[in-house]
């Protein structure tokens, strides 16, 4: 199957749309999206690899828990996405997050005032 085809197939389902949506805003993880989206964790498996494998998101940390499970998170990474169809001809062309962007939404987060900071 062609790229742009794989592309408008993996943006059409709505699982996998529903994924990129969420973690275009955080990191999130299989089992956060499972509940929050009330996606069934297998589904949301075999999409975030689909969504992985195509470039779309990208793994970001991975958390140990005590227990020894691992805990994979995800940041879609695509910021636009165009589609034309032009003389028979499909097309699609993909803007992808700039790697500055995680440096600015790190320092973002970083200059959050403390919601137990004192003002004098």
């Amino acid at each position: 199957m062609k790229t742009e085809e794989m592309l408008i197939e993996l943006l059409g389902d709505k699982y996998s749309r529903a994924i990129l949506s969420m973690t275009s805003s955080m990191e999130c993880s299989a089992l956060l999206l499972c509940t929050e989206l009330g996606i069934p964790l297998a589904t949301v498996y075999r999409k975030l690899k689909l969504l992985e494998d195509s470039g779309l998101i990208k793994h970001v940390k991975t958390i140990i828990h005590l227990s020894g499970n691992e805990e994979k998170y995800y940041r879609c990474v695509v910021r636009e996405v165009k589609v034309n169809f032009h003389k028979g001809m499909l097309s699609v062309s993909l803007k992808m997050e700039d790697c500055n962007d995680k440096i600015i939404r790190l320092w973002k987060r970083l200059a959050k005032p403390c919601s137990n900071e004192v003002s004098i």
